[in-house]
C-alpha cells in the first residue's frame, strides 16, 4: 500500500499533539526519528562499552510539496512568527518577521504507507521557496520535541486544500517594474538558526522549548544575462565597484492563483551579495545572483509599523489562523 501525507495544526502547548486541520499531498519528507540517542558510559574496565542510558531526543527532517495559497499560509505563521488577519472577500494574511525567540509551534502528521509518524512540537528551522521550471515548491526544514505512532487516516478523510498547487508561470518577479522576464528560476530562503540542544534542561529527555537564533533571509536565482543591470547594483556603479558600496533594491515577489487567491512577498531592502558570470566554451553564459534582505520599518494594512525583513501578504477564503489553528 502506498499512502503519503503530511498533516498539519498549531499546537496549544508546545509539545502537545493535535488534530491536522490541514492535509497535503507530500512530494517527499525526511523528518523522521532521531539516530543514537542512548548514552554510552566509556568506562575504562576494558576496550569495549558496558553501559548505556537513554539520551537527549529530538527529532528532525524536512517536509517538501508543491504549495497552494492556503497551506502556505500556516508555514510562514510558524516561521516567522508575526501575523495580522484582515477579515474580508477574499480575507488577508500578513506575515512578519517577529523579534520573540519563540516561534509558534506545531504538529506534524506524515502518513508512512504502514502507519502514522506523529511529531509533536514542531518549529521551523528553515523555510525555503523554490521556483524554477514547474511546481513551486517548499522545503520546510523541522526540529521537534518528540515522536509517536498513530493510524493511518483514510484518503476519504483527509483535509486537502481545494486551492490547486502554483506553478513557475504564475509566478512575477518585479524590481521597479517587472523583470520576470529575466529570471530562469527563483529561491528564497527564511532561516531562524534553531538549535534543539538550546531547549535541553534538567528533568526531561526532550526539549521544553527550541528558541530560535539569527534570522536571514536570503535569496538566489539564475538570469538570462541580457546586461549588466544586476552587476551595477551590485557594485553600486556603472563602471565598478563603488566606495559607498552596494545600491539597495526593493524585490516584490507575486504569485496569482486566480479565484483562489494570491502570495505577495516583499522584500523592502536588499542587496545583492553575488553577481556572477563565468563562461565555459560555447555554453549559454547565465549570470547567478545571491541577495540578503536587511531590517526596516514596514507598514501593515491597518496602519501599524513594524521592523522586519519580509512582509509576505496572503489572499484566500481562509479563516483568522489564530482561530483555526
Amino acid at each position: 500500500m502506498i499512502l503519503r501525507y503530511i498533516g498539519l495544526a498549531e499546537e496549544t502547548l508546545f509539545n502537545q499533539a493535535a488534530e491536522a486541520v490541514i492535509h497535503l499531498d507530500m512530494a517527499s519528507a525526511s523528518l523522521d526519528s532521531p539516530a543514537d540517542t542512548q548514552m554510552v558510559y566509556a568506562g575504562g574496565l576494558q576496550r569495549g562499552a558496558r553501559t548505556h542510558r537513554p539520551g537527549f531526543y529530538s527529532p528532525s527532517g524536512n517536509i517538501v510539496y508543491a504549495f497552494d495559497v492556503r497551506s502556505i499560509a500556516y508555514l510562514l505563521k510558524w516561521a516567522l512568527g508575526g501575523y495580522l488577519f484582515t477579515g474580508g472577500s477574499p480575507n488577508m494574511h500578513e506575515f512578519y518577521g517577529q523579534n520573540d525567540i519563540i516561534l509558534p509551534s506545531f504538529c506534524t502528521r506524515l502518513g508512512k504507507d504502514r502507519f502514522e509518524h506523529v511529531f509533536t512540537g514542531c518549529v521551523i528551522n528553515s523555510l525555503e521557496l523554490k521556483v524554477e521550471g514547474e511546481y513551486c515548491m517548499v522545503t520546510a526544514d523541522i526540529i521537534a520535541a518528540k515522536d509517536a505512532k498513530a493510524s493511518l487516516e483514510e484518503v476519504s478523510n483527509l483535509l486537502l486544500p481545494e486551492e490547486y498547487p502554483l506553478a513557475f508561470h504564475e509566478m512575477t518577479l518585479a524590481i521597479g517594474s517587472d523583470v520576470s522576464a529575466k529570471f530562469k528560476d527563483f529561491t528564497l530562503t527564511i532561516a531562524n538558526g534553531l538549535n534543539a540542544e538550546s531547549g535541553r534542561s534538567v528533568g526531561s529527555r526532550y526539549p521544553r522549548r527550541i528558541p530560535a537564533g539569527e534570522r536571514e533571509i536570503t535569496f538566489s536565482a539564475n538570469l538570462w544575462f541580457e546586461n549588466t543591470d544586476e552587476l551595477e547594483v551590485y557594485w553600486g556603479d556603472s563602471t565598478g565597484p563603488a566606495d559607498s558600496g552596494s545600491t539597495e533594491f526593493s524585490p516584490v515577489i507575486t504569485f496569482d492563483a486566480g479565484l483562489g487567491g494570491s502570495l505577495e512577498i516583499s522584500l523592502p531592502t536588499c542587496i545583492y551579495t553575488q553577481v556572477q558570470q563565468q563562461p565555459s566554451g560555447r555554453d549559454e553564459l547565465v549570470q547567478a545572483v545571491a541577495g540578503k534582505a536587511f531590517m526596516d520599518t514596514i507598514e501593515l494594512s491597518d496602519a501599524s509599523n513594524v521592523e522586519s525583513e519580509i512582509l509576505v501578504t496572503v489572499e484566500n477564503e481562509l479563516g483568522d489562523l489564530d482561530s483555526v489553528s
